[in-house]
């Protein structure tokens, strides 16, 4: 009896050990394989001939209220379950199986948004259709919300998941605590079920201020691969790719007509897309308040910090900004052009 006491103590010693040893290990798991060929990112679509939307990543739809945010997600829906073209934006899958949570509308506001998207996919409007599923979120728990969220993705397995409210999936936006582990959750999403999550967040109120909304809106953005901004003027939404990893993508406009029904529209300038070209000139008046000359290192670096957008787009926008001439370069040294007129 004392041998068999003695004996599966020290099997048990002996499991305690590798244990131990597994756990000291676990860090390789996450050494970056340089001798494995780079996995180029898959796109969902094509925005102006620019590949967008990549898979598996978190994407940001920004704007101020009643300023269309929510609508570009239903344009993006009908170009999925069409699988046509719409206006600049090209769907680059032939299927997509595309999640719908909303914390904000009605359902009856909910029912007539849905309703638009599958007729400009030429659906019909009364019919459930298997690859889009909308979920109604407004009476729930923070809790119940993200449970449903996280399970109706485990089981659907969807190409493309728009959460519109995204700031109710926690109960301060200005936590730092809780905005990390709301982003972190989202990130895990995307990782573990092959996923692209769209998140619709408002701006600041500010006009001068262009940014997403709280401690969730700085760090969202830090983790985004692709950030929309949308905007009203003229009966016209106008959508402007203000961040992204990758290659930004020009802007486009729609527009909900009379019947209420979604139409594509022309931009405003499309050669030089209007409205980002002013934002250039805006935002490049910050960068030489201080500072009249400066070399191309320190302008990406303050036109970054000023527009709180990524090191490459950055780089774009200057790039935009010499096509424009909106910049003097004088022996390595920037400068703002004189304003002609």
């Amino acid at each position: 009896m004392g041998v068999n006491v003695l004996q599966a103590l020290s099997a048990e010693q002996t499991k305690f050990k590798d244990k131990i040893t597994e756990d000291r290990f676990k860090y390789k798991n996450h050494i970056l394989d340089l001798s494995q060929p780079i996995n180029e990112p898959k796109f969902l679509f094509s925005i102006g001939d620019i590949p967008s939307i990549p898979a598996s990543e978190l994407i940001g739809i920004k704007g101020r209220a009643k300023q269309g945010k929510s609508q570009l997600e239903y344009i993006l829906i009908s170009a999925m379950l069409s699988g046509l073209s719409k206006g600049d934006i090209k769907p680059l899958q032939p299927h997509y199986k595309i999640l719908l949570f909303d914390t904000e509308q009605s359902v009856s506001s909910l029912k007539k948004c849905c309703q638009r998207a599958l007729k400009f996919a030429n659906l019909p409007t009364n019919q459930n259709d298997v690859r889009f599923l909308p979920f109604f979120m407004r009476p729930l728990t923070i809790e119940e919300r993200r449970q449903i969220i996280e399970d109706a993705i485990k089981e659907e397995k969807p190409d493309i998941v728009f959460i519109d409210g995204v700031r109710d999936l926690l109960a301060d936006f200005n936590s730092l605590t809780e905005s990390n582990d709301l982003i972190q959750w989202l990130m895990q999403l995307t990782a573990e079920y092959g996923c692209t999550v769209v998140s619709v967040l408002h701006q600041n109120k500010s006009k001068e201020d262009g940014n997403m909304r709280g401690h969730l809106g700085t760090e969202l953005l830090n983790k985004l691969t692709d950030c929309f901004e949308v905007s009203k003027k003229d009966g016209k939404f106008l959508v402007t790719c203000t961040d992204s990893r990758n290659v930004p993508t020009t802007d486009f406009a729609f527009s909900i007509n009379a019947e209420g029904d979604f139409q594509m529209e022309e931009t405003i300038d499309e050669s030089k897309n209007t409205s980002r070209v002013a934002d250039i000139q805006r935002v490049l008046q910050l960068c030489f308040k201080d500072k009249p000359t400066m070399k191309y290192g320190q302008l990406v670096e303050a036109y970054q910090m000023e527009a709180a957008i990524s090191e490459r787009t950055s780089k774009y926008r200057i790039k935009e900004a010499k096509e424009n001439d909106f910049l003097l370069v004088q022996n390595g040294y920037y400068s703002l052009a004189p304003i002609s007129g």
